[in-house]
C-alpha cells in the first residue's frame, strides 16, 4: 500500500500548556516560605510562555488563514515579513475585523505584556548614584531605587500577574479562534494512493 502524506506543525498549544502547569506548580510553591526562589521561577516562566502563547497562536491563525478561502484579501506574505509585535497583530486583528484597542480591556492587557517580557529580554542595568544615607535598611534605600523599579521586571512576578497573563492569553486565543472559526492543531494525514494492480 501506498500513501499520500501531509502535515501542518502547530506548537502554541503545547507552549499555553506549560504556562498551565508552570503557574500551577509556582501556585503549590508560594505556600512555602522555604521555596521563594523555585516560585519566582516557575511564575517567571508561566508568565514568559503566556506571552510566547499569544505570538505562536497568531503565528498559527495567519497560516491557516493564507489557505482559507473566507481570509482572501489577507497578506500573508507582509505579515511573515514584518517583524514588530503589534503590527503583526494588527494584520490578523485587521484581517478578521477585530478592533486593536490598546487603551483598555483585553489588548491593554497585552500591551502591558509585551512590556514586561521587553524587561525580562532586553534587561537594562542601572546604577544608584553615591548617596550618604543615616541608616542601611527602610524607606530611604527604597526611595532611591523607586524612579528606576519599571526596569525591574522581578517586581512584577508574583502570583496575581501570573493569572492573569495567562488568563488574558487564553482570553484571546478564545476570541481570535472564535472570530476566525480557525482552530490550529496539529495534524498529520495519510491518505491510500490508488495503485494499478492489472495483471499484464
Amino acid at each position: 500500500m501506498v500513501y499520500d502524506y501531509s502535515a501542518e506543525n502547530h506548537d502554541w498549544d503545547l507552549t499555553l500548556s506549560a504556562a498551565k502547569n508552570l503557574l500551577a506548580v509556582g501556585q503549590l510553591l508560594s505556600a512555602s516560605s522555604k521555596q521563594r526562589s523555585f516560585e519566582f521561577s516557575q511564575l517567571t516562566a508561566s508568565m514568559l510562555l503566556s506571552f510566547c502563547a499569544i505570538e505562536s497562536f497568531s503565528a498559527s491563525v495567519a497560516f491557516c488563514m493564507a489557505s482559507d478561502a473566507r481570509f482572501q484579501h489577507f497578506d500573508f506574505e507582509q505579515y511573515k515579513r514584518t517583524q514588530r509585535f503589534w503590527e503583526k497583530i494588527e494584520l490578523l486583528c485587521s484581517a478578521l475585523s477585530l478592533k486593536v484597542d490598546k487603551s483598555q480591556g483585553l489588548f491593554q492587557r497585552i500591551q502591558e505584556m509585551q512590556e514586561w517580557r521587553n524587561l525580562v529580554t532586553h534587561a537594562s542595568p542601572y546604577r544608584v548614584e553615591s548617596t550618604e544615607v543615616e541608616t542601611t535598611t527602610g524607606p530611604v534605600i527604597q526611595k532611591l531605587h523607586t524612579p528606576y523599579r519599571r526596569k525591574e521586571f522581578s517586581r512584577s512576578v508574583n502570583l496575581q500577574c501570573a493569572k492573569k497573563f495567562l488568563n488574558t492569553a487564553i482570553e484571546y486565543i478564545q476570541l481570535v479562534e472564535s472570530t476566525s472559526g480557525i482552530k490550529p492543531r496539529a495534524q498529520a494525514c495519510y491518505t491510500p494512493v490508488q495503485t494499478d494492480c492489472s495483471i499484464p
